[in-house]
């Protein structure tokens, strides 16, 4: 009994349920991977991949050797060379590698379209379970944990207190990018920085003249999220040159 090879050929066809994930998920600020076990990931992988191949098959008109398919997948390999000449063997290994690109392609595409449809109409936002994007792409995008729009905005003014054994700074700054990694923020980059060291904690942060406090416009700041201690998000909508404010 060949184990290597059932599990190669097992693999292959239980990947195109991965690939359609891909299609609807895969970009920029893309949702995090569930979170599940192996074995419940493959029997979620087989019965999904079993609805694919089951309406793939109806197109093919061919003869199908699910036979030799049947050994392959069970590394039994005693009578596949007495029962199947090698060019007969080519042309099926050669069609099954066919198919799986076709399939593949044609996964992949079906996801895309699904992703461009959710996109379009706006579906993704209405609730948890369509979101393409990372939950924190949500918040910074100004969406509420109702999965409704708060305000359209231009900019995101964002103060952050860092905690350190030596002091305490505040900083603020302008929203540029973020990152994330998996379910967790990872890290975000703030434009136009100053910074303001706290002596108190109860020190107010919502005070306007701490924004004017040691500015310095020529650099990006990155803050790892983990030694935030408190992070504030403001929305900032410019209207006829004037700035009105949306909190969240």
């Amino acid at each position: 009994m060949n184990i290597a090879l059932s599990a190669v050929v097992i693999s292959i066809l239980l990947i195109h349920p991965f690939i359609f994930y891909c299609g609807i998920y895969l970009g920029k600020y893309s949702k995090a991977i569930p979170n599940f076990s192996l074995l419940e990931a493959l029997l979620g992988s087989a019965i999904i991949a079993l609805l694919i191949h089951g309406i793939a098959v109806n197109f093919i008109y061919k003869e199908i050797r699910f036979d030799i398919l049947v050994k392959l997948l069970g590394g039994d390999l005693k009578n596949v060379e007495g029962s199947v000449r090698n060019d007969l063997f080519k042309n099926l290994l050669l069609e099954f590698v066919r198919y799986n690109f076709w399939l593949v392609l044609l996964v992949f595409a079906f996801g895309r379209v699904i992703r461009l449809i959710l996109l379009f109409k706006n579906l993704h936002s209405f609730s948890a379970s369509l979101h393409l994007y990372h939950e924190w792409w949500y918040y910074f995008n100004g969406y509420s944990y109702k999965e409704e729009r708060i305000v359209e905005y231009d900019l995101i003014y964002v103060k952050a207190i860092i905690d350190t054994k030596n002091r305490t700074v505040l900083y603020n700054g302008y929203l540029m990018n973020f990152e994330t990694i998996g379910k967790q923020l990872d890290r975000i980059y703030l434009a136009n920085v100053s910074t303001m060291e706290l002596k108190d904690l109860d020190q107010r942060i919502d005070d306007q003249s701490d924004i004017l406090l040691t500015p310095n416009r020529e650099y990006t700041l990155s803050l790892k999220y983990e030694h935030i201690t408190h992070l504030s998000v403001e929305f900032i909508v410019l209207v006829n040159d004037q700035l009105r404010q949306g909190h969240n």
